[in-house]
């Protein structure tokens, strides 16, 4: 069965900010400084001092964007998963279908996950737990959690369309994640190759694609 939906079907919801606005030039270079050093050299080998540093800023003008270091590692995870969520990944497409959306999405989503920063947060992330689990709850909330919710949301859209039959979008949103990192994910989390080429991205999401309609499709 082939559904076919004229509009995007996921829209982000906007917020009313509140205050006095933010200096966006400031606050995108504190973001991106604190994610590189959150790399380098972890959650809690990180300061604020450094975050103003690295981002050319005073450590007060970091404050007044961000109470403190947990609501800036959050807001970095979070503007990450945006910048690869369905919503996102769905704005290029110009006529939606079940096929043509799940495409864009698996497209998206594995360029997050295959990307050099994942690896390198997955590897921190590893280390880092025997120190206690602050930064790892911190990122599987603002990060992978928040993704998940995403996924299924766009799920139960074609869930909606007739288009997929699927009785539990959770478990059906972990297949996608899992399919889409494949055996290449693990062999450069560990080493044994250097990167992940555009070509083995294209085979995970054609795969990826093919297995689920597969699965779940009408």
């Amino acid at each position: 069965m082939t559904a076919t939906s004229k509009e995007n079907p996921r829209k982000t919801k906007q917020k009313t900010a509140r205050g006095r606005p933010r200096d966006t030039s400031k606050n995108k270079a504190i973001i991106n400084a604190a994610s590189r050093l959150f790399l380098e050299k972890g959650f809690d080998g990180t300061s604020m001092d450094d975050i103003a540093k690295r981002a050319g800023v005073s450590k007060q003008t970091v404050y007044s964007h961000f109470a403190c270091k947990e609501v800036l590692c959050s807001e970095a995870i979070s503007l990450a998963v945006k910048r690869y969520s369905p919503d996102t990944a769905l704005e290029n497409v110009e006529e939606h279908s079940l096929e043509a959306d799940l495409r864009a999405v698996c497209d998206k989503f594995a360029r997050l996950l295959l990307g050099d920063d994942s690896v390198a947060m997955a590897n921190l992330l590893v280390t880092s737990a025997p120190k206690g689990l602050e930064f790892a709850k911190i990122y599987w909330n603002a990060g992978p959690q928040a993704m998940h919710g995403k996924l299924q949301e766009f799920l139960q859209h074609w869930i909606d369309q007739g288009a997929l039959s699927i009785g539990n979008t959770s478990k059906a949103a972990d297949l996608l994640s899992t399919l889409l990192k494949g055996k290449v994910h693990f062999l450069r989390s560990i080493g044994l190759i250097d990167t992940i080429s555009e070509k083995q991205i294209q085979e995970n999401v054609e795969d990826t694609v093919k297995i689920f309609l597969k699965l779940y499709g009408t």
